[in-house]
């Protein structure tokens, strides 16, 4: 006879059947890469809210929506170290939050603060306008010291601050930071940064210190020359690329943080190979604990839209004075600049004048790669050099490329002065791939969101992203797959100090991009650079979908990264 309770005593002590997990949404047997630069696995990945529950084989997992990513690649969201979509961020232009061309190419997170400049001021309310109504990516707010620099300092700029203003600028610092801002950019090429020392810099570097904050910064030149001097307003070159990357590596060693030379590049034929130089001093640097990063964006072309070549003080009057620079107020005086032609006339017909405007064209035209180098965008006199280079139309008509430069300004009525446009090519394949397969080199745009588009404009705004694996994994093998993914999220959430993106773990954000690498491809270019990536399938910010099977959805779940968060949540306090 079988005695029928014991049996359930036994039955009491097995584990109870599994409950099937439920999700709000499973991406189920993608290849996941998960920004650590690790290879790639098969896994299934389940989502509640705004955060990843669940990495690995889930096969009785439910969930309100399921993407069956067999054959996709997933990986983390992609984070934009140098992001100006700042501005159209803070303002009421709701187009404009949906971030299109960001969000198609994959990117989840934007680092603010480019080239040492805030929208806005104080940093807490810079932080609410992107709240309100709401932003397509996370924002990572940076207090920028060109802007605390001005309020400081006003219009009397230009010159070395005093340490009374110093300690004025540290103050306006320590607030940022204390408002949840996560370090410092910078611009000491730009106004009014370019008037500052190295050790403003490093003081104010230094009050980011207490806060693991880091420091950014397009450099002081990454060329023989700073972006606002040319040869005729100087009597030698004091500052070339390799101070500009001396200074940012300084920073770091005397401030004790994480410091990024931004957008990196070696601009121009004066400077092609200078990639080699940066990495050598780095590497030493990072040997001796200094930590330094860099992020460039993946073209051989730089600067955002279409450049004159010819210097603006040629369209000036004679004697007009050139000691503050190509970058003075003094070039947008309208009186001073309203008879430009007339004023190149007379330039050219001085000898000692002329002698100098070739000189400083043909600077700029190295600068700019060359004139074989300078592609036209636009030229409404003369619509058949559109697409071309300037050296062949030039060798054509039989001019050297200042000739023709003059030639089109004199000769041309309309897209006054110059009467043509370029985007140049200034980098070397050697210098972007060199920089590139280094481990410590993020990804950035230095884009922004376009509303409108021309040629000429800079493809990087809808494609940088895309390009690097596309291009530089898929068809030169520059770089492996997982590497570039890492460079891309992994990499930037360590430089930044975010602790639950970048990496795709449980318990991490939503953030997260699946695509088809067979079919990816960046095909924005000069002449039409408001082209959408293709192979993008779905991106996933907080568990939202700001692009569903390769469609917009014009969502905004962006959130504002306050570094108040992180820092509270480490110390266990919720």
């Amino acid at each position: 006879m079988v005695r029928i309770a014991p049996l359930l005593g036994l039955l009491a002590l097995l584990p109870a059947p599994a409950t099937a997990q439920q999700f709000d949404l499973l991406i189920r047997g993608g290849m996941v890469l998960d920004g650590t630069g690790s290879a790639a696995f098969n896994a299934d990945i389940g989502i509640v809210g705004d955060e990843i529950v669940a990495i690995g084989r889930l096969p009785g997992a439910a969930a309100t929506r399921v993407i069956d990513a067999a054959g996709k690649y997933v990986v983390p969201g992609f984070i934009d170290m140098h992001s100006h979509a700042d501005r159209i961020f803070a303002s009421d232009n709701i187009e404009g939050r949906r971030a299109h061309n960001l969000v198609m190419q994959g990117i989840t997170t934007s680092v603010f603060g480019p080239d040492g400049r805030n929208p806005t001021w104080p940093m807490s309310a810079e932080m609410e306008l992107y709240r309100t109504p709401g932003v397509a990516t996370n924002v990572v707010p940076m207090v920028g010291h060109g802007t605390v620099r001005g309020i400081v300092m006003g219009d009397d700029y230009e010159r070395p601050a005093t340490e009374a203003e110093i300690a004025e600028m540290a103050a306006l610092v320590r607030s940022a930071m204390e408002d949840g801002a996560w370090g410092m950019g910078a611009g000491p090429e730009y106004r009014p940064g370019r008037f500052s020392t190295t050790a403003e810099l490093i003081a104010l570097a230094r009050e980011v210190a207490p806060y693991d904050g880091f420091y950014y910064s397009h450099q002081r030149s990454q060329s023989p020359l700073p972006l606002w001097q040319l040869p005729s307003m100087v009597d030698a070159q004091p500052l070339t690329g390799t101070e500009g990357m001396r200074e940012t590596i300084e920073i770091g060693r005397a401030a004790g943080i994480r410091v990024v030379g931004t957008h990196i590049k070696a601009k121009g034929t004066d400077t092609w190979g200078h990639s080699t130089t940066d990495i050598l001093m780095i590497e030493a640097a990072r040997r001796e604990g200094v930590d330094v990063y860099l992020d460039q964006y993946p073209y051989e072309t730089f600067g955002g839209g279409p450049v004159d070549v010819i210097p603006d003080w040629a369209y000036a009057p004679p004697g007009t004075d050139r000691s503050g620079g190509t970058d003075s107020p003094l070039w947008r005086d309208e009186e001073l600049m309203s008879r430009p032609l007339d004023n190149l006339r007379a330039n050219l017909s001085d000898p000692v004048l002329a002698a100098e405007l070739e000189r400083d064209t043909e600077y700029l035209l190295r600068l700019q790669g060359g004139a074989d180098r300078h592609i036209v965008v636009a030229a409404p006199d003369f619509p058949e050099t559109v697409g071309r280079n300037l050296a062949e139309i030039a060798e054509e008509a039989g001019r050297t490329p200042f000739e023709q430069l003059v030639y089109f300004a004199l000769e041309s009525a309309r897209l006054p002065p110059a009467g043509i446009r370029f985007r140049p090519v200034a980098g070397h394949r050697f210098d972007v791939e060199n920089y590139m397969r280094q481990e410590y080199t993020a990804t950035s745009t230095d884009g922004f969101v376009s509303l409108q588009t021309r040629p000429g404009q800079h493809p990087r705004s809808y494609g940088a992203f895309v390009r690097k694996i596309s291009h530089y994994v898929k068809e030169r093998e520059v770089i492996t797959l997982p590497f570039a993914v890492r460079s891309s999220t992994g990499l930037p959430a360590q430089i930044i100090g975010l602790r639950d993106r970048g990496v795709l773990r449980e318990g991490y954000k939503a953030d997260l991009v699946v695509f088809d690498y067979d079919e990816l491809s960046a095909p924005a270019t000069i002449m039409e650079p408001d082209l959408y990536p293709t192979g993008i399938e779905h991106v996933i910010v907080n568990g939202q979908f700001t692009v569903d099977d390769g469609r917009l959805t014009g969502t905004l779940p962006g959130v504002v990264l306050d570094r108040r968060e992180r820092d509270a949540k480490a110390k266990g306090v919720s």
